[in-house]
């Protein structure tokens, strides 16, 4: 959940780190750190608590350095100090490492090497692999580069580490186990980054290393190593233009901003990439050849985190109302800590938009383990889930900067939908009216345009509230899920999603008139009962949003503020309603000043268990 940067070439190397290092900010923003070697040979640390900004401001970005490496941290071993930030050194100041992910083992290795006389400085697990290479090296006589494979085997847990050492002054490695890690390939200068986003500037051409590989970076060229088969192994990089990897925010002040008004280009994108057929049948471009067999298929098992899980458990009440299958949940660090018995008859849904989520990646192991196929949904088709995976569904939301899942979530609601009506074809051969579907980025695209001055006018009413409680039933309870997330990531606002027909067992007891109820309520079949739950919230006087169909008398006359849905087809409620959800927990974050692209405590991707 850390942002790495190298850089090794022609030019100066300190403008592209902190460029590179404020690309990734959205991984982590507690401290910042570069190492360099400069053109006396000498291995130059900078570090500072904060954003890299800070860092800027106490660099010199002309030195003459053709070689560096930087690190922005989200905290996990140790507080946030300087002392902890990126990058660690050895005792004699030779080695540089930044690190992301978590060395599961680094006490024992910390035990062992203060034995050895080695003298640590932070509170890190970082630390020990500095001090475990110089003690490789000085004490075990292996040369650096053996040293570096060598440790594959001593690490245990999650890492991504980059590596420069003095002596060896024209040289990167970088290693991966478990949290990914990329080599950008340039003209006399190459390139390493934990992320896309922070390459796209500079080059179209790239390599995403696999679990136990370490790339060996010089100016001129990048060669990969595979512990597995203990060789430098022939690669296929890949070629991504550029313009579809860099991340501006085009006059936006927020890129979630920014994104949330994306998400129409997005469905369409998705629309228009379906393989269509004249007969009235579609496919699904990644998965076109999966061989599921659907009509033996018993049980669907739908796992993920966070927004991701919320897609998961919409999902599972449209699936269990057309499919016949009993659809489960359940998040990814849960399934862990469970003992499945299900049939030997069950699909795996995993969904993660990043692809590196550690949760899901150990749960797609798990399951796989036991012979489960495994169909996977992310927005990285070079993500360890992705490889992983029997199949996968790119979900071509493009790149995704606010670490507030936007897009990526209206891109899982849309592909797990049109996955449904796939699977009804294949059962039912039932034609699916793709006509409806053509119309959904159009209506996105209106309603986004027409509601956005009503949603801020309600949010600056409610905005200096501390508590909300989000109400929904059924189908639209995980949207009041998703609502309520939403909330608290990005303004630190205590919000609740809880069942309305709940509210009795407990939670009505928080209702006053300083904790607004933001109720979805639809004219579905759940509309009688949340009429009659919204009333009770009135009874004690608390402040009542609700997001429901226009020109609803009833329900107008009912709530403080109505943000309306327009009265068509119920089948596009659910992505209207989720535009409105994500703008409201935007203008209150942006009214109560938060940092919105970059909340507090919080990574783009979880990476670590």
């Amino acid at each position: 959940m850390c942002g790495i940067f190298g850089y090794i070439g022609d030019k100066i190397c300190l403008p592209y780190i902190v460029s590179g290092l404020e690309k990734l900010e959205y991984r982590g923003y507690d401290s910042a750190g570069v190492a360099y070697i400069d053109n006396e040979g000498n291995l130059e640390i900078r570090k500072v608590v904060g954003k890299v900004q800070n860092l800027k401001e106490i660099l010199d970005l002309s030195v003459n350095s053709f070689i560096g490496i930087g690190h922005t941290r989200w905290a996990t071993h140790g507080g946030i100090t300087q002392q902890n930030a990126h990058p660690h050194v050895d005792c004699q100041g030779n080695i540089a490492v930044v690190h992301n992910g978590i060395i599961e083992n680094y006490k024992e290795l910390k035990d062992y090497l203060i034995k050895r006389g080695h003298i640590f400085r932070s509170q890190t697990d970082t630390e020990v692999v500095p001090h475990l290479l110089e003690d490789l090296i000085d004490n075990e006589g292996l040369e650096l580069e053996y040293a570096i494979t060598n440790i594959f085997s001593k690490l245990n847990g999650s890492f991504a580490l980059l590596i420069m050492d003095k002596r060896r002054p024209n040289v990167l490695y970088a290693l991966r186990k478990q949290s990914p890690l990329i080599v950008g390939f340039g003209n006399k200068e190459n390139f390493v980054a934990s992320d896309i986003p922070a390459l796209g500037e500079y080059t179209d051409k790239f390599y995403y290393l696999k679990d136990n590989q370490m790339a060996k970076v010089t100016r001129d060229e990048i060669r990969i190593w595979d512990s597995n088969v203990k060789k430098y192994i022939e690669i296929n990089p890949i070629k991504i233009p550029q313009e579809r990897i860099r991340a501006e925010k085009n006059g936006y002040p927020h890129f979630m901003l920014k994104e949330i008004f994306e998400q129409p280009l997005v469905v369409r994108r998705i629309i228009t990439e379906l393989e269509r057929d004249p007969s009235g049948s579609f496919e699904i471009k990644d998965i076109i050849n999966c061989d599921i067999p659907w009509h033996k298929v018993e049980k669907i098992f739908i796992v993920a985190c966070g927004t991701s899980y919320h897609a998961g458990y919409y999902t599972k009440f449209s699936w269990e109302e057309e499919l016949p299958y009993w659809v489960e949940v359940e998040l990814a660090s849960q399934v862990h800590h469970r003992n499945l018995r299900i049939p030997d008859n069950t699909v795996f849904v995993t969904i993660s938009q990043s692809g590196e989520t550690a949760d899901v990646i150990s749960t797609l192991r798990k399951v796989k383990e036991k012979g489960y196929k495994v169909l996977s949904l992310v927005n990285n088709p070079q993500s360890t889930v992705a490889r992983e995976s029997d199949y996968f569904i790119n979900l071509r939301a493009g790149i995704e900067i606010g670490v507030a899942a936007t897009k990526t979530f209206m891109a899982e609601l849309v592909y797990l939908d049109l996955l449904k009506e796939y699977i009804k074809y294949k059962l039912f051969n039932e034609k699916v009216n793709l006509e409806k579907w053509v119309l959904l980025p159009t209506y996105l695209e209106n309603y986004l345009t027409n509601i956005k001055d009503l949603v801020f006018d309600i949010a600056k009413k409610y905005y200096n509230k501390k508590n909300f409680l989000y109400l929904a039933r059924g189908r639209n309870f995980p949207l009041a899920l998703e609502g309520a997330l939403k909330l608290k990531e990005i303004s630190y606002v205590h919000a609740e999603g809880i069942p309305a027909g709940e509210m009795k067992h407990g939670p009505i007891a928080l209702l006053d008139p300083e904790t607004p109820v933001f109720g979805i309520v639809y004219q579905d079949d759940t509309y009688t009962k949340m009429l009659n739950n919204l009333e009770e919230a009135k009874a004690r006087k608390a402040p009542i949003i609700a997001l429901g169909n226009e020109n609803d008398r009833k329900l107008e006359n009912l709530v403080d503020d109505l943000i309306p849905i327009p009265s068509i087809d119920p089948f596009y409620y659910p992505y209207l309603g989720t535009v409105v959800l994500q703008l409201f927990a935007y203008y209150v974050a942006d009214l109560l000043g938060r940092e919105i692209d970059q909340p507090r405590n919080l990574a783009k991707s979880v990476t670590v268990e």
